[in-house]
């Protein structure tokens, strides 16, 4: 359904500028005034169960326990969030003339879809403006002014170079999938888009009413259709491995999110998608960055950002929650539901960097096997660090890690048809190995139902579980992870929260 204009007004509307300052202290918890977004799991990790599903519908197919893998779906998926970190850890170093911290990478995801890089290898140390323009590889973004393009399609070390009071709630609604996605509306008159709400990204990345037939099956974003559309004469431009590229013209124009308005938010508006991003492998029409303004690919503030700039949360914070049951996902703004978790387990984790939502992980085990103690793969003396990513499916670490993790588990071994360092296990024990993780002084436990991503194939006695390999030094917390808890992403004290559910 299409918002009319006055409720636009009082929906979230989500803008690009940059964000200097955020002034605002986070004050207790509470209901009143949120703005309550639904989301919806709309990205197919398991196969429906055999016969049809209602309306032979690919979104409306529901999770069951006979249903297998989609070993396509996960695989693109995997290299997407490859793709993306090498892409926005390009980008961080584009933004600020210095590689990120975690941009050394001591393993490959997928073979090396993770930047393909040699163990140890890094992106360049070179300030931007002194690197030097070579082929429009993997990020590209130009325009009349100085500011520059990322890129660098091959390794990250060979980046593209050259010069309000009102809350609510966006519910999440679970299809099936690992993918978050729910509803904004962009223009005037307000035109609706699904998006992919990605924790792990900065940039709003729409599909353009020019964009070729990759973007079919998509809601496409008509600038001509919008009297508050403005072209910024800025095009962007990234290049995947297999050769697919996402790419377009950035515009600025009104956003709206559940109760709250961005006037003028810069995001992309892509002339094509990448494999990875097209129907029906991804269902949502675009993504939604919710990461810090130095990572972003468009050098723009992200939506969240923009929101705090612009005076008109109440809080600047959100909060996730990320269920499988049918009506309780959802993505809070300026605020976090209390109804949701149990307050007196909140728990918040300073932000290490203020790029990615990245904390240090105080503890990762796993239950021992027959009477062997547990497993301890970090503790407070291994300084490990963690991403909190809404945008990933798995919990992913370094190849060296997740053996460590396998090692003695009988039957385990690499998917080799997924790659990307994802693992099967027999399904029997599968909920016995699922992890404990320690932020700051709370442990939170993995549930059994959602380490268990599926069987391998019908009729299968493995299944594909939710700790993958192939990753770098630090972790990668996705939604395997973050199903288990209330998340809350703190931006005017630059902090994670985390909390156990009701």
């Amino acid at each position: 359904m299409r918002l009319t204009p006055t409720f636009a007004m009082l929906s979230a509307i989500l803008s690009f500028f940059p964000s200097p300052i955020l002034t605002f202290a986070s004050g207790a918890s509470n209901n009143e005034n949120t703005i309550r977004v639904p989301l919806e799991r709309k990205w197919v990790i398991a196969h429906p169960p055999p016969g049809p599903s209602p309306n032979d519908n690919l979104a409306s197919r529901t999770n069951s326990a006979t249903s297998c893998v989609n070993k396509r779906f996960l695989k693109a998926h995997v290299q997407r969030i490859a793709e993306k970190y090498r892409s926005t850890l390009a980008a961080y170093e584009l933004n600020t003339g210095s590689p990120h911290p975690l941009s050394r990478v001591g393993s490959e995801l997928s073979e090396g879809v993770l930047g393909r890089l040699a163990p140890g290898n890094h992106i360049s140390t070179l300030p931007a403006l002194k690197m030097e323009k070579r082929r429009r590889w993997d990020v590209d973004t130009t325009s009349d002014a100085p500011s520059t393009p990322l890129g660098g399609a091959p390794p990250v070390s060979e980046v593209v170079k050259r010069r309000n009071t009102k809350r609510d709630d966006i519910s999440l609604v679970e299809v099936n999938s690992n993918m978050w996605m729910g509803t904004i509306s962009v223009g005037t008159p307000p035109e609706n888009f699904t998006v992919d709400f990605d924790t792990g990204s900065a940039d709003l990345i729409l599909p353009a009413q020019s964009c070729d037939s990759t973007c079919d099956g998509h809601t496409r974003y008509d600038p001509a259709q919008s009297s508050s559309s403005t072209n910024t004469s800025k095009t962007f431009s990234m290049t995947y491995r297999d050769g697919s590229n996402v790419g377009g013209t950035q515009y600025a124009d009104n956003v709206y999110m559940g109760g709250y308005e961005a006037v003028n938010q810069s995001f992309g508006a892509a002339t094509t998608y990448s494999s990875s991003l097209r129907f029906p492998v991804f269902l949502p029409d675009g993504l939604l960055g919710m990461g810090f303004p130095t990572i972003s690919i468009l050098r723009a503030s992200p939506v969240f950002q923009t929101m705090v700039s612009s005076n008109s949360l109440k809080q600047a914070e959100f909060g996730f929650a990320l269920s499988s049951e049918p009506g309780k996902s959802e993505l809070t703004i300026g605020g976090t539901n209390t109804n949701m978790y149990q307050e007196s387990t909140l728990t918040y984790i300073p932000v290490s960097l203020a790029a990615y939502w990245q904390i240090p992980l105080a503890g990762v085990t796993r239950g021992g096997l027959n009477g062997a103690p547990n497993v301890v793969l970090a503790n407070r003396t291994s300084y490990a660090q963690a991403i909190i990513d809404t945008g990933t499916t798995l919990i992913v670490t370094s190849d060296s890690i997740a053996q460590e993790f396998y090692a003695n588990v009988t039957g385990a071994k690499l998917d080799a048809d997924i790659g990307g360092g994802v693992w099967s296990v027999p399904c029997d024990i599968i909920g016995s190995l699922a992890p404990t993780f320690t932020f700051g002084s709370s442990n939170f436990t993995v549930s059994a139902s959602t380490f268990n991503l599926g069987p391998t194939s019908n009729d299968s006695t493995d299944c594909i579980a939710g700790l993958a390999g192939g990753g770098s030094s630090y972790w990668i917390i996705g939604d395997v992870f973050l199903q288990n808890v209330y998340t809350v992403f703190d931006v005017a004290n630059t902090r994670v929260g985390f909390a156990d559910l009701t």
